[in-house]
């Protein structure tokens, strides 16, 4: 298998580990928030990028932030917010989401 499937292959599983495990536990920020943090953890030791830390807390913040200023103008809300309108599970799953986009683009950069 050569490296750009193996890298799109760990983008897919993790995506797909990531998706069920927020449906399963979104109830429960404090497993999820565990659940997303360890989820990355692994992630980075089947695919390391670079700043693995720096990239996950700029990811989760910037995500945060843009959909909380989306949220303003009233597009949808969430069941159970914690903290300014949003879950506070929320940025560990946009840091999540911005590793695997490192990933998805190393596998598509790849030759």
């Amino acid at each position: 298998m050569n490296k750009s499937t193996k890298l799109f292959l760990i983008f897919l599983i993790f995506s797909l580990i990531t998706v069920t495990v927020t449906m399963a536990t979104w109830k429960n920020p404090i497993i999820l928030i565990s659940l997303l943090t360890l989820l990355a953890t692994i992630k980075q030791s089947y695919s390391p990028i670079k700043r693995p830390t720096l990239t996950f807390i700029i990811f989760g913040l910037a995500g945060t932030t843009m959909e909380a200023l989306i949220m303003l103008a009233g597009p949808w809300s969430y069941a159970l917010p914690h903290l300014l309108n949003f879950p506070i599970w929320l940025p560990f799953l946009w840091g999540m989401a911005g590793t695997l986009s490192v990933t998805l683009y190393q596998a598509i950069s790849t030759k």
